[in-house]
């Protein structure tokens, strides 16, 4: 019987905790540091794995919506490459992970793309400005539950868990 992820996370936290820290002198005050950080990134990671691939493919789907709602008012410079980038982006696969990522970042880099405008030689018009305000707020809201684990969001204790928060 193989382990399961869990199981394998389980155990190098256990082993990096048991036998990785107690053996750094105290002169070896990054390397603990290190390690601790690596501990807590396996912990969050346990709370996140089951959901990444959902969480990614959610966070995709918001950014097509949010390109839809912009393309009826960007500037006619942007309109014939964003029509196409949310046609490539329908496209994807959203059980492929690799797939959605690189979609994220593309599709992602035009709509930056657009909001800075050229460095701010072409204006949004208000329209897009509200898309991307509420697209902004809907995705902070995403992106705080699922780093809550790191403990540096002030407001953690008022965000969802992560199985809420996809479940809604």
């Amino acid at each position: 019987m193989l382990p399961s992820i869990d199981l394998r996370i389980a155990n190098v936290i256990k082993a990096l905790e048991q036998v990785v820290l107690p053996a750094l002198t105290g002169r070896e005050r990054l390397a603990k540091d290190q390690v601790n950080l690596c501990i807590g990134h396996l912990q969050m990671i346990a709370q996140q794995w089951r959901w990444a691939a959902a969480f990614e493919a959610g966070s995709f789907q918001a950014m097509i919506a949010l390109a839809e709602e912009m393309e009826p008012s960007v500037d006619s410079s942007y309109a014939e490459e964003l029509t196409q980038a949310i046609a490539s982006a329908k496209a994807v696969d959203g059980q492929d992970l690799a797939a959605v990522e690189h979609a994220i970042v593309a599709l992602g880099g035009l709509i930056d793309r657009i909001i800075l405008g050229e460095d701010g030689k072409v204006v949004l018009a208000p329209a897009v400005w509200e898309a991307v305000l509420g697209y902004g707020e809907k995705q902070a809201l995403r992106e705080r539950t699922w780093f809550a684990a790191t403990g540096l969001d002030p407001d953690r204790r008022e965000l969802p868990s992560i199985a809420a928060m996809m479940a809604g």
